[in-house]
């Protein structure tokens, strides 16, 4: 069974397509993930920032009650950065998924590029032979 070259020629071009969607893809989910990075470090820096005024805070507390204040303020940071590692691990995720399914429409594309190579090999082998036999035929005429 032979492929028809125009077949090729839309398979390759519908690959192409698929490949450049998952590309956009996997560059929104790396942006993504690269924004989620940064909000755990930018999380990490305001507790830093708190726990290095907690210090002067707590050097004049004068009550239970502003220790209780301290307490809740780290806590409320330390539970951001957790959220903010959980969306950043998610993130991570889902750009190693998108990674793969790009790796794979590269794959897909590039092999309906050699079978359109392929097809164009063998329809040039074919029309140089066609066009050598019939030189064959015009030379073997004249000789007789």
């Amino acid at each position: 069974m032979t492929i028809n070259p125009r077949v090729a020629r839309s398979l390759r071009e519908l690959r192409s397509r698929l490949r450049d969607l998952a590309a956009a893809e996997h560059g929104d989910a790396q942006s993504k993930a690269t924004a989620a990075a940064t909000h755990v470090a930018n999380r990490q820096s305001e507790l830093e920032d708190t726990l290095d005024e907690a210090e002067d805070v707590l050097a004049s507390a004068t009550t239970v009650h502003t220790l209780h204040d301290i307490d809740n303020l780290v806590g409320s940071h330390r539970a951001a950065i957790t959220d903010a590692v959980a969306l950043h691990s998610t993130a991570t995720q889902i750009s190693d998924l998108a990674h793969a399914r790009l790796r794979a429409r590269i794959r897909q594309l590039k092999t309906a590029e050699r079978v359109v190579e392929l097809i164009d090999r063998e329809r040039t082998t074919h029309e140089k032979r066609t066009e050598q036999r019939g030189h064959d035929d015009l030379s073997s005429s004249r000789r007789r």
